[in-house]
């Protein structure tokens, strides 16, 4: 899976305010298989960008391609990136619809239409592999701490198999054995082909996983550099 931005244009708008500008002629490319990092002050669009790649938010102009193809060019293709796109919201109660953490892993299939014989195989997988275990199949997805909400959050994406994922701070407020249950889940997909976007302020999760690094500043892309240059020029920039 991969995706571009092509000149695209976004601006906020609220009856109450004028329209904040975030983005203004962007241009960006993200190729298939890539794990690219999205960096940045707070208010430089990291999320907007993430939202505009997986049809939350709709562009003022330009085009968002999703292997090639303009997600607005009709409903039946919006609805077919989204389900082949797994986005993790940065406040994982966001994402949240159901009573019980099963019941949440399994809503992707269920809305999509997709439950099928192994949707029970790869739930029961997920909630391993994300360090849980099948105590909290029955627990309210609302009762956990942030840490767990975060592990179900991303467990959640697993069971509906993605091409894509969208993370947006996977690792805030994990502890030690979140973060490194999160960064060899991130690595797994990595290996299996699967493109990954994160935004992060997480140094050390972006060393380890990211092969690309693209900083935010003024609504465009300021840098955009393979992850040793990246780590470079920041060591230089802190002597």
């Amino acid at each position: 899976m991969n995706f571009h931005l092509d000149n695209v244009s976004f601006s906020y708008k609220s009856k109450a305010f004028p329209p904040r500008q975030v983005f203004s002629h962007l241009s960006l490319t993200i190729g298939s298989g890539e794990c690219i990092a999205i960096v940045g002050e707070e208010g430089t669009g990291k999320s907007t960008l993430l939202q505009l790649l997986n049809g939350l938010q709709k562009p003022d102009s330009g085009r968002v391609l999703v292997d090639g193809r303009n997600i607005w060019e009709d409903a039946k293709r919006l609805h077919q990136v989204r389900r082949e796109i797994g986005f993790a919201f940065q406040f994982p109660e966001q994402q949240f619809f159901c009573e019980t953490v099963e019941d949440e892993l399994l809503f992707a299939v269920r809305n999509f239409g997709a439950m099928n014989s192994e949707s029970e195989q790869y739930c029961s997988s997920a909630i391993v592999e994300l360090g849980l275990d099948e105590s909290y199949r029955s627990r309210s997805p609302f009762s956990l701490s942030m840490g767990e909400a975060r592990r179900v959050a991303l467990a959640s994406l697993l069971v509906h198999q993605p091409e894509g994922f969208l993370l947006d701070e996977p690792t805030a407020g994990l502890d030690a054995f979140g973060f490194d249950v999160v960064k060899s889940l991130i690595i797994r997909l990595k290996s299996q082909g699967k493109t990954i976007v994160i935004v992060s302020h997480d140094v050390e999760l972006v060393s380890a996983v990211a092969l690309r690094v693209i900083v935010l500043a003024q609504g465009r892309v300021q840098s955009d550099k393979q992850i040793a240059e990246f780590l470079t020029d920041a060591i230089t920039a802190n002597i």
